[in-house]
């Protein structure tokens, strides 16, 4: 298993110093709604580093809805297109779609409706990701962060629906725990998983708290996933956090 961790631009050498596989940065970093004056100062920088970014998430921004009656097709389409051609320039392989905000289901909407919609741009990333050989993983939230696909019984039911080979599953020991779910459950996703986000309590660094993170990683090898797991979490001292974090991971793997 491959260890990685959610970093901002700033934070990327450090966590390449400290021996990660691979950075995850959010591809709001590319500027896909600007144009490519804006982007190129970015991709310099994020090229001058030895590690890559081989994961994206927040897929979308928060004011872009998928779901709901406001959801703007062309707008949606337009933006994917330029965001999946710049993040494959930066080594992308696959890109979470989180994106709570623009996936909750209003007050009043209909959510076989919702289900629909999320189906229609799922399948709309999953063919533009495919065409640069970058999967989308779809991310269960808990009910605290948005109200659509919160268990990983609820994700596996979007990609059987959408079912393209680039668009598959994300699973997050934080959302699992949230939820109060068990990593039982993860079973239901073999081999479907793409990736993985990992965290301790309260969502601070792994290692510092209780989440049972040895029981996670054996749960994702028994659903046949052996492959990338980004910390995702809040730090208090990055610096020296994200060493003792990939320590502890490392050894647990």
């Amino acid at each position: 298993m491959r260890l990685g961790c959610c970093a901002g631009l700033e934070r990327i050498e450090t966590a390449q110093d400290a021996g990660f596989d691979y950075v995850e940065v959010h591809v709001s970093n590319v500027k896909a709604e600007s144009p490519e004056s804006e982007f190129e100062p970015i991709r310099e920088r994020i090229q001058s580093y030895e590690i890559v970014p081989e994961v994206w998430l927040g897929l979308i921004p928060p004011d872009m809805k998928v779901v709901g009656p406001e959801v703007d097709s062309y707008r949606v389409e337009r933006y994917v297109r330029t965001a999946f051609e710049r993040i494959e320039e930066l080594g992308a392989e696959v890109v979470v779609f989180g994106s709570g905000a623009g996936r909750r289901v209003p007050d009043g909407f209909s959510v076989d409706e919702a289900k629909d919609q999320i189906v229609e741009f799922l399948t709309l990333a999953g063919q533009v990701g495919g065409a640069y050989g970058i999967t989308v993983a779809v991310e269960p939230l808990n009910y605290r962060e948005t109200n659509m696909i919160n268990t990983v019984q609820d994700g596996m039911e979007i990609v059987r629906r959408v079912d393209h080979p680039f668009v598959k599953l994300l699973v997050d020991l934080y959302h699992v725990q949230a939820q109060g779910a068990s990593l039982s459950d993860i079973a239901v996703a073999r081999g479907e998983i793409v990736h993985a986000h990992t965290a301790d309590t309260d969502r601070l660094y792994p290692g510092s708290g209780s989440y049972p993170n040895r029981e996670f990683i054996e749960a994702l090898r028994a659903a046949e996933y052996d492959d990338r797991l980004s910390i995702e979490c809040a730090w208090k001292d990055f610096d020296s956090e994200c060493v003792k974090a990939l320590e502890y991971l490392r050894g647990l793997i």
